[in-house]
């Protein structure tokens, strides 16, 4: 998957440019766009490539993302939005290696849930994110 990195990235940008419910990003450049994605893909292809159970305790560039969304002022639906579209581009290579490369069925399930919980961690940390924001907001407010 590694060597697919910048692929997954270009179709993931195709998509996000195209949805009409993500407005937050056109002010953005496209290096401000891609922000930690390349990171992000690399970190799973790390636990992709590890034998047994990943271990996500160490994942750091799906969180530096979400941060900085925030900060750009992202809503938290867009930015669950951005990554459920990166999720899906990398579920489609992992079915079209599947495909091309005659990977097994049980080789392609691992790397499923290997993607769907990575992309599950970090949601949690962006609503957990987002819901600390505001609470420290409306703390200030008060």
């Amino acid at each position: 998957m590694r060597a697919g990195i910048d692929t997954i990235t270009r179709e993931w940008i195709n998509r996000v440019e195209a949805d009409p419910y993500l407005h937050s990003d056109d002010p953005l450049t496209l290096s401000q766009l891609i922000d930690h994605v390349p990171q992000m893909l690399d970190e799973l292809c790390t636990l992709l490539a590890h034998e047994g159970e990943p271990d996500f305790k160490s994942v750091r560039a799906a969180s530096s993302h979400g941060y900085t969304r925030s900060l750009a002022g992202y809503s938290l639906t867009e930015l669950l939005r951005e990554l459920e579209l990166l999720r899906d581009c990398v579920f489609n290579f992992v079915a079209e290696k599947e495909v091309q490369h005659n990977v097994s069925r049980a080789g392609t399930i691992r790397a499923l849930r290997t993607v769907n919980h990575y992309f599950g961690e970090d949601t949690i940390f962006v609503v957990e994110h987002y819901l600390q924001r505001n609470a420290r907001q409306r703390d200030k407010a008060d």
